[in-house]
């Protein structure tokens, strides 16, 4: 049972890290697709372009990157950042409903609130770094 468990733990990880390297790799090659998919109006050029692409492929690549370094090092350091980017994520959520009168978008940010979750299971059931 115990092995069933590991191994079901470690599937969502691998997921998210395929997903949001793919997600990266979209935001640098295709940035108005990425644009859509964030809700962002797509600039036109500039800073506004230059930010979009910057800003989206980074936090999307660092996830990738730390998750699939989580699960090939087998340690469990490396989910930590990923956990904090989504639950910073969801807690910029709220605050732009409660500060700035954003509408609430519970679609996205109930996947963000369990992506740490499940990302904390994994962890729990990877060891700490030896080093």
């Amino acid at each position: 049972m115990a092995k069933a468990l590991n191994v079901a733990v470690r599937v969502p990880p691998w997921l998210l890290g395929i997903l949001f390297a793919l997600l990266g790799i979209r935001s640098l090659t295709n940035p108005d697709r990425a644009a859509a998919f964030f809700g962002y109006a797509f600039p036109n050029g500039g800073l506004g372009l230059s930010s979009l692409v910057g800003h989206s492929a980074s936090w999307a690549l660092t996830i990738a990157v730390c998750l699939l370094l989580g699960l090939i090092r087998k340690e469990r350091s490396w989910f930590y950042p990923p956990m904090m980017l989504f639950g910073f994520f969801a807690l910029g959520r709220i605050a732009a409903t409660l500060l700035h009168g954003a509408p609430v978008h519970p679609e996205r940010m109930i996947p963000e609130l369990a992506f740490v979750g499940l990302l904390y299971l994994a962890a729990r059931q990877t060891p700490a770094s030896t080093r």
